[in-house]
């Protein structure tokens, strides 16, 4: 089969399950097959493409149509302009995210020149810490998190990103670190979706990406209450501590903060214009 109908194939079958991108997910999935860039396809749609990886490509889009995520199929997602390793045992990074590390890393670099100590805590992949470090090579950086899964998929991006210049540890939250150890900026993505929303989760979140990294308990806070609490003790004195949080917790992570004694806490949104990040400072002198 040429490249024309094996793509007008995988589109029509996307399509029938009302995939919302059907052509530009059928091109992906076939590109990363092929490993070909998509403008190949328009420059010669009439290469015939070999039937083994016919028959993986149709595999592949009827896996997308079982609704699991396109990233998880390719086995990578691009964030920070940089290509991560993802499977099921870390969530996907987002988009919005970044608009949350490209303020960290502006700050870390006008505020710490000469370095900083970061701890991304409920790293994953590895995303928020790895794109720091990728970008502040001067930064010290360490990765924590609960999952042993998630932990080998942050190391083997550490390897291929920043040359495995990043330290790993496994804990459930700061359990992994020693009492002395002390952080300039603690950034985190924590679990924040409320139980009682998990089940109402789009199904390609729902049924693939982990809910260790996604159940944020009860009010979806459970995480934040900890972190808000215990980060004090890990910070240094004008320490830095940055959440990403839900569309709806901006006001309840904002008073956590201020309840427990951060000053210069600030707002910044996402690229759709929601409060996606909260930044909190200690005060200078504790």
């Amino acid at each position: 089969m040429d490249v024309r109908a094996l793509l007008d194939l995988g589109r029509s079958r996307l399509h029938q399950v009302k995939i919302e991108y059907p052509g530009l997910e059928a091109e992906i999935l076939l590109s990363h097959i092929l490993k070909c860039d998509r403008i190949t396809f328009y420059a010669h749609p009439e290469k015939m493409v070999d039937k083994d990886q016919e028959i993986v490509y149709l595999k592949a889009v009827e896996r997308r149509c079982q609704n699991e995520p396109i990233a998880y199929i390719i086995g990578q997602k691009e964030f920070m302009g940089m290509n991560f390793i993802v499977n099921s045992s870390v969530l996907i990074p987002r988009p919005d995210t970044e608009t949350m590390v490209e303020y960290l890393i502006e700050r870390l670099k006008s505020d710490y020149p000469k370095g900083a100590k970061v701890f991304d805590l409920c790293t994953g992949s590895g995303a928020i810490g790895i794109a720091i470090k990728s970008f502040y090579p001067q930064g010290d950086i360490t990765l924590g998190d609960i999952s042993k899964d998630a932990l080998s998929v942050a190391t083997a991006n550490g390897k291929q990103l920043v040359n495995g210049e990043i330290t790993l540890v496994q804990g459930d939250l700061f359990e992994s670190l020693t009492e002395d150890e002390k952080f300039d900026l603690i950034v985190s993505n924590p679990p924040y979706i409320r139980k009682v929303d998990m089940e109402t989760l789009a199904p390609d979140i729902l049924n693939y990406e982990p809910h260790l990294a996604l159940d944020g308990g009860v009010s979806g806070l459970d995480f934040y209450e900890c972190i808000v609490t215990k980060a004090k003790d890990y910070l240094l004195p004008a320490g830095i501590l940055a959440l990403e949080i839900g569309d709806d917790q901006g006001d309840s992570v904002f008073e956590l903060l201020v309840n427990n004694g951060y000053v210069a806490v600030k707002k910044h949104y996402d690229l759709s214009g929601h409060v996606r990040c909260l930044v909190g400072e200690l005060p200078e002198k504790l």
